[in-house]
């Protein structure tokens, strides 16, 4: 019986499980640390229309014992023909042989072990971002080229307001025809996490992730900041503002050939919205 009604069941738990997540994260803010903000109305919609649609599936669909009552019943009268006696062998449920009963457990336990991981994954345990680990595997700056500038090839930075300029911008700019020399000299301050210029132990690499759709394509950039015997008070993966200006990286073994150099560091909590877009 448990195990008819987990295989009965086992997809609408799941999927209301993950329209409560859907709509949870949606209302907390929690959904931007997964996917573009311009999709959060289509997709909470989405969530709610998939969990009715498939609610009103299961209703409709005529459960194992209604269909097995029904079968029994025509059996029944099979029977009144043929003898009380052969009607109670008709209507009598085999036995599980051993393989059977172990089949049964082992679908059960794959059922709960599923629906349970779903619960605690999308509703008990809080929401992770991308971190350090993901830049290992992503190239870092690798797609800086094809992000949005702030400026057009060929415009100047010179007395421009730069305060609002991010990670992602000043990375796009360094790649950007003439933008290291455009760069020099400018000053900033940046929010970003710390991860590992594995070129030059004196630096490290203040990065965002941008995202475009969603947290499965979002690609890491950052610029380099020097500042020697920084492992001992940033940590890496740990939220930092720093505020300086950029110069001619002064690690001659980095890939990065322009770093900012820092007036202060500061450690800081991790933005509700840590993805630059």
């Amino acid at each position: 019986m448990l195990e008819r009604l987990l295989s009965r069941w086992r997809g609408v738990a799941l999927t209301l499980i993950t329209v409560v997540a859907t709509v949870w994260l949606s209302m907390t803010g929690g959904l931007s640390l997964y996917i573009h903000p311009r999709y959060f109305v289509f997709t909470s919609i989405m969530a709610v229309i998939g969990g009715i649609l498939a609610i009103a599936a299961i209703a409709a669909t005529p459960s194992r014992d209604e269909h097995d009552h029904e079968h029994d019943h025509d059996h029944s009268h099979e029977s009144d023909a043929l003898g009380t006696s052969s009607a109670r062998r008709n209507n009598r449920r085999p036995r599980l042989g051993a393989r059977q009963r172990i089949a049964v457990i082992t679908s059960t336990t794959v059922t709960l072990v599923v629906v349970v991981t779903a619960f605690v994954a999308l509703i008990i345990a809080p929401p992770v971002t991308l971190s350090s680990a993901a830049v290992e595997n992503r190239s870092l700056n690798a797609n800086a080229q094809t992000v949005d500038s702030p400026i057009d090839e060929g415009e100047t930075l010179r007395g421009r307001d730069t305060s609002s300029f991010t990670v992602k911008d000043w990375a796009a700019m360094l790649r950007q025809g003439d933008g290291e020399q455009q760069v020099l000299g400018e000053r900033a301050k940046l929010v970003g996490f710390v991860t590992v210029d594995p070129d030059a132990p004196d630096a490290f690499i203040l990065a965002r992730f941008v995202v475009n759709c969603c947290a499965i394509d979002a690609a890491p950039v950052g610029v380099a900041v020097h500042q020697p015997g920084w492992q001992a008070n940033y940590p890496v993966d740990t939220w930092v503002e720093v505020d300086g200006a950029f110069v001619t990286n002064p690690s001659a073994s980095s890939a990065e050939r322009v770093a900012l150099m820092p007036t202060t560091v500061a450690a800081i909590d991790q933005p509700s919205d840590p993805y630059v877009y």
